[in-house]
C-alpha cells in the first residue's frame, strides 16, 4: 500500500512551545479515561448540581453500580441503549455506565417530538430506554411502536440538594407535580425509577466492564435538522478521547484540576457532551451542570457557580452583555471565554471582549471556535497566543483542514472561498443506516484519507487562520453573483446600534434570489427610517452592489434553534407562505437599492 501524502499544515508555525503540533491517543473508551482521572483525582468535584456536590470517586462507584444495573436487564456488548434528557447527572453518569459495558449510548433531544422519538428508537433497536419524566407525554403513545422493553424514569429533581428539590415540587407545574409517580404507577411492568434501577445493581455479580477500542463506537448523536431531517452520527471513543486531549494541549494552563465549566452546553450536542462533558471529567475538572440556559436568571447562575471557563453559543453572550445584574457583577472567575456552535460576528465578539475586560475577566477576548457533530465538536479554535479577528483560529493536533471548490476535490488558492474539509482522529464513522449519505459527506480524496465534507464555506489565509463564510446551503445566489450571508451580516453588525442580524435569501421576479436582512438593535435603540438608512449606507459603503439587502426588517428577537442558533430556515420558510401577511410595517425598502 502506497505512503498517504503528507500534507500542508501551515497553522503548526503558530503553535507556540507549549503546544504540541502532534499527540499519542490511547486505544481505549470514554470509560477508560474518566476512570483515570478519578482514579488521579478522586476527591476532586467532579459534578456540582444547585450545591450538590459529587466527587470523581463517588461518580465512578455510580457509573460502576448503573453499568451493573444495566446488565441485570440483560444489556450486553454492542446493545444500543437510549438516552433522553437535559443536563442532568443521572443521564452523565448513565452514558457512562453504558460505554463502560460495551454498548453505545443513543442520545436525543428531550423535546424532540413523538414521532422523532419513535424514529430514533427504531433506528438503533433500543430495547432500554433512559428518558427524563418531562418527556414521557411525548414518549407514551409511540412506546407500543419500538422495541423498547423497559425504561428508566429520571428527574431534574433526582440529584438536587433537599431544599432545592422541595422547592423544585412546589414550583413545577401542577400538570408535572406529580409525573414520575404516575408514570410508574401505571406502567409497573415495562418503567422503573433511577432509585430502583441503582438498586438493580446490587443484583449483578458479574464484572460489567468491557475493553472497547478507540475506533469502536461510543455514541450516536443527531444532527441539528435545520436543513433537513436529523441523522444519527456515530461517533467512536477516539472522537472523545482525542477532543479532550486536544482542548488540554490548545489550554494547557486552564483545562487542569479544580478549574471549572459552566455545563450549559446540552449533552444531546456533540459541543455539550464531547467538550462540555467528557473534556472536563477527562481532565479532572468540575462541571457546574445546568439542565437549562435561562437568560433571565443568568446573572444567579454565574454568580452562584462561578465557572473558570465559559463555552456557549453566541446567544449565550448576547444574554450576558444585556443582563442588566451581570453588568454590575465582577467577572474576575471567568479564565476562557469560548463561541462555537454558531458564528460570532466581530461586532458581537467586540462588544463581549469589551465587557469582559471591562469587567476584571481574566480572560479579557472571546475566543472563536469551530467544529460539527459529525467531527463531534471543536477541531478548530483561537488561543490566547493565536488568535486572530473574524478568524475560527487554527485547526487542532493531528486535525487537517482543505479549502476545495465545493463538489470537488480540487484545492482552492489559499484565501479564496471554497467548501471547508476536514480529516482528523474526531471524524464520525459515519451515518447510522444511511450509506448514501455517509458516502456524500465522507469521500475518500486522491491524497488516500477519507475527508469530511462539511457543507460549510470559508478560506484559509497564509498562516493557516480558518475564516468561515456560511453555509453553502444559505448561499444566495443572485442574478448568477454568488452571495454569502455571512459577509452581509457581518457588515450589517458594524454599525454600533445593531445587536444581531440574519440574512436569508428571499425569491425575486428578476434576479431569482435577493438577500433580505432580519435586524435585532441594541436595547434602548428603536427601528426608523434613519436606522434603516445608516444600515443601507454601511452596505453601500462596505460591499459590491448585487449583494446589497433589498429588504431590511426590524424585530425585537430572532427564532432559535433547540441549542441556540438562529433558526435562519424559520426566517427563508415565512418569506416563501403564500399565505405570508401583507402588513410590512416593520420593512422598509430603499429605493436607491432597487
Amino acid at each position: 500500500m502506497a505512503a498517504k501524502k503528507k500534507l500542508n499544515a501551515p497553522w503548526l508555525k503558530q503553535y507556540s512551545r507549549k503546544h504540541k503540533k502532534s499527540l499519542k491517543y490511547p486505544n481505549g473508551s470514554m470509560y477508560d479515561e474518566l476512570h483515570k482521572a478519578a482514579q488521579k483525582y478522586p476527591n476532586e468535584i467532579a459534578i456540582d448540581y444547585f450545591g450538590n456536590k459529587m466527587n470523581y470517586g463517588m461518580l465512578l462507584a455510580l457509573i460502576d453500580r448503573i453499568a451493573q444495573s444495566f446488565l441485570s436487564l440483560g444489556a450486553k456488548k454492542g446493545d444500543v441503549i437510549s438516552v433522553c434528557s437535559p443536563n442532568v447527572p443521572e443521564a452523565v453518569i448513565a452514558i457512562y455506565a453504558i460505554n463502560r459495558i460495551g454498548a453505545v449510548a443513543n442520545v436525543f433531544h428531550p423535546l424532540s417530538a413523538p414521532n422523532e422519538i419513535r424514529d430514533y428508537l427504531n433506528l438503533v433497536g433500543s430495547k432500554i430506554f433512559v428518558a427524563i419524566d418531562i418527556a414521557w407525554p411525548n414518549i407514551k403513545p409511540i412506546l407500543h411502536e419500538t422495541d423498547v422493553q423497559q425504561t428508566i424514569i429520571i428527574s431534574p429533581a433526582d440529584s438536587l440538594p433537599l431544599f432545592s428539590y422541595l422547592g423544585y415540587k412546589l414550583l413545577k407545574p401542577k400538570e408535572l407535580r406529580k409525573t414520575l409517580s404516575q408514570i410508574l404507577i401505571k406502567n409497573k411492568k415495562h418503567t422503573m425509577s433511577w432509585e430502583t434501577f441503582l438498586g438493580r445493581g446490587q443484583l449483578v455479580v458479574n464484572e460489567a466492564y468491557e475493553k472497547t477500542a478507540g475506533d469502536e463506537i461510543a455514541v450516536i448523536l443527531y444532527s441539528g435538522g435545520t436543513t433537513g431531517k436529523s441523522k444519527g452520527i456515530a461517533l467512536t471513543n477516539l472522537a472523545f478521547n482525542a477532543t479532550a486531549m486536544q482542548a488540554q494541549n490548545a489550554f494547557p494552563e486552564l483545562v487542569v484540576p479544580k478549574n471549572s465549566i459552566l455545563g450549559v452546553m446540552p449533552i444531546f450536542h456533540g459541543f455539550g457532551l464531547g467538550v462540555g462533558v467528557h473534556t472536563m471529567l477527562a481532565n479532572g475538572m468540575t462541571i457546574n451542570m445546568l439542565p437549562k440556559f435561562d437568560a433571565k436568571r443568568f446573572d444567579k447562575i454565574l454568580s452562584d457557580s462561578k465557572p473558570n471557563l465559559i463555552v456557549g453559543v453566541p446567544t449565550l453572550y448576547e444574554a450576558m452583555i444585556k443582563n442588566k445584574k451581570i453588568r454590575k457583577m465582577d467577572l474576575s472567575f471567568v479564565k476562557v471565554a469560548i463561541s462555537g456552535g454558531d458564528n460570532a460576528m466581530l461586532p458581537l465578539k467586540k462588544e463581549v471582549d469589551h465587557f469582559l475586560a471591562t469587567h476584571g475577566a481574566e480572560a479579557d477576548v472571546l475566543l472563536q471556535g469551530y467544529g460539527l457533530t459529525e467531527s463531534l465538536s471543536v477541531v478548530c479554535v483561537n488561543m490566547f497566543d493565536a488568535n486572530r479577528d473574524n478568524s475560527i483560529g487554527l485547526p487542532w493536533p493531528d486535525t487537517f483542514f482543505k479549502i476545495v471548490e465545493p463538489n470537488t476535490y480540487i484545492e482552492k488558492p489559499c484565501g479564496q472561498v471554497g467548501e471547508i474539509v476536514i480529516t482528523g482522529p474526531t471524524v464520525m464513522k459515519g451515518y447510522v443506516d444511511n450509506e448514501k449519505e455517509t458516502n456524500e459527506t465522507l469521500q475518500v480524496h486522491p491524497d488516500g484519507r477519507i475527508w469530511l465534507h462539511t457543507g460549510d464555506l470559508g478560506y484559509m489565509d497564509s498562516d493557516g487562520y480558518v475564516f468561515f463564510s456560511g453555509r453553502i446551503k444559505r448561499m444566495i445566489i443572485s442574478s448568477g453573483y454568488n452571495i454569502y450571508p455571512g459577509e452581509v451580516e457581518e457588515c450589517i453588525m458594524s454599525v454600533p446600534e445593531v445587536l444581531i442580524a440574519t440574512v436569508v435569501g428571499v425569491d425575486d421576479k428578476y434576479r431569482g434570489q435577493t438577500a433580505k436582512a432580519f435586524v435585532v438593535l441594541k436595547n434602548g435603540v428603536k427601528p426608523s427610517s434613519q436606522m434603516h438608512e445608516k444600515i443601507m449606507k454601511q452596505c453601500k459603503d462596505d460591499l459590491a452592489k448585487y449583494k446589497w439587502p433589498r429588504a431590511i426588517e426590524f424585530r425585537k428577537t430572532l427564532p432559535k434553534t433547540k441549542i441556540g442558533k438562529v433558526a435562519y430556515t424559520e426566517l427563508e420558510s415565512a418569506e416563501t407562505t403564500p399565505e405570508k401577511t401583507k402588513k410590512t410595517k416593520k420593512v422598509r425598502k430603499s429605493k436607491k437599492s432597487k
